[in-house]
């Protein structure tokens, strides 16, 4: 299986290489030439498989025999060591839940996967440093950090804004310790996410093997393929009428799920339509018309509060910029606003005793607003209602119960290192790891 970039004529890389760059040398985002066919004896029988089986199969098309088959099972079985329970939300309404793992989101599937991947590639190349590097406004870090906790050879940089993540969110990374280091940047998210770019791309880093595991990088797309695949799985064993037509309804902030969900479908999962469901910052729906001027206002679902999502050019290059050429319909209803999500939230609380978080209604609002009444809908829910805590409390008057996963984090004491948002200054820390230098400067709180 070989990778290109979705936008310049660069030379086709294999998909542990494609893990390793993570943004090719020409620019854009790494794809497969070729979405592999999974066989219709799999689908025959996928009311029987485990997440785990589904995932292996994935994992295998796309990793060829760059990784034994051996070492490929240890990678999902640690990628997916966490279910995701389909649950009923009434009438023809479902959700996946996809937020059991150590950090509560979805994020950590992928994050795991990237994990193993990369330390195979280091082991296959005899390298003795790793350096990754991810920026976070509290998700993609926690769970980039978890992931890599602990990993040889591995350093983990989490670049955040300064003045931007809640206590909360900056637990599930700050403390950590061991391999892991929380560096706070005096600028934006753009900043970081500017820092993390360049410093891939720096020859006088070369050394230290730095990369990214955040949603550019090919190997957090693959298992996010598993999602859709594994939910018709358990849409059919439960019995759902007419899970052959089901609508997949997606909080599409960066599209990862959304561009992963149409692999699925090109992979041979039977869908009658995906739903791309954003905010009232609308990105998606902006960026394919061309406006790239929209700064995005802050809303009660913070994930979709972008301008210019990640993951566009893989959309574009699997179905172009009119979505014509898509595997299925995508329906691309107006934004969601404020008013209707905390609605659909409440609304689900009282009729069916179901917590689910802003961004889980999103996608539940636009799919009741957009498919075909009769098709069964199954929500993506990508985030544990505590994530935001502040935000569910405020919209359910009501106190929102924290799992373990947060409690266990809270409680321990919090690291962290400042800089100013320059190169210069990322490449001197990463210059220090290991040395007393960057211990001795680490901020405790």
């Amino acid at each position: 299986m070989l990778y290109t970039s979705t936008e310049s004529d660069t030379t086709a890389v294999r998909c542990l290489e494609a893990v390793e760059r993570c943004i090719p040398p020409g620019g854009g985002l790494y794809m497969p030439q070729q979405i592999p066919a999974i066989p219709v004896a799999l689908f025959n029988n996928i009311a029987e498989m485990s997440l785990r089986d589904i995932a292996y199969v994935v994992a295998s098309s796309f990793l060829g025999n760059e990784i034994p088959a051996g070492e490929i099972k240890q990678t999902v079985d640690y990628a997916f060591a966490a279910d995701a329970p389909l649950v009923h939300l009434g009438g023809n309404s479902y959700a996946l839940e996809l937020f059991h793992g150590p950090t509560l989101t979805f994020k950590d599937y992928g994050a795991r996967f990237v994990a193993r991947l990369l330390a195979a590639a280091d082991r296959q190349a005899g390298r003795q440093r790793r350096t990754v590097l991810v920026a976070t406004t509290g998700n993609s870090g926690a769970a980039t950090a978890n992931g890599m906790l602990g990993q040889n050879g591995t350093d983990v940089l989490v670049l955040y804004p300064k003045g931007a993540l809640s206590r909360t969110q900056k637990s599930q990374f700050s403390t950590l310790g061991r391999n892991v280091h929380p560096l706070e940047v005096d600028g934006t998210i753009e900043d970081c996410k500017r820092l993390v770019a360049e410093a891939i791309a720096d020859k006088e880093l070369e050394y230290a093997g730095a990369t990214s595991a955040n949603s550019l990088n090919i190997g957090r797309m693959i298992p996010q393929i598993v999602f859709s695949l594994h939910a018709y799985a358990r849409m059919m064993a439960a019995g759902v009428p007419h899970a052959s037509e089901a609508v997949y309804a997606i909080p599409s902030g960066n599209l990862s799920n959304l561009v992963a969900t149409l692999m699925a479908v090109k992979m041979g999962l039977p869908a009658k339509a995906v739903v791309a469901a954003t905010n009232t910052n609308d990105s998606l729906r902006r960026s394919l018309t061309g406006d790239t001027t929209h700064r995005p206002v802050p809303t009660v679902a913070p994930s979709l509060d972008i301008s210019l999502p990640a993951g566009l050019s893989r959309l574009t290059y699997m179905c172009g910029k009119d979505l014509s050429k898509a595997p299925c319909p995508v329906l691309v209803p107006p934004g969601i606003d404020d008013r209707t999500i905390a609605s659909t939230v409440l609304r689900l609380k009282a009729d069916n005793g179901y917590t689910i978080d802003t961004h889980g209604a999103t996608a539940l609002a636009a799919a009741l607003a957009t498919a075909p009444a009769e098709a069964p809908k199954l929500v993506f829910a990508t985030g544990h209602p505590a994530k935001n805590l502040d935000i569910m409390t405020r919209i359910t008057g009501s106190t929102i119960e924290l799992p373990v996963q947060l409690t266990r984090f809270m409680a321990s004491r919090r690291r962290f290192n400042t800089i100013p948002p320059t190169l210069a200054a990322l490449r001197k820390y990463i210059g220090n790891i290991g040395r007393p230098t960057a211990a001795d400067n680490c901020r405790t709180y």
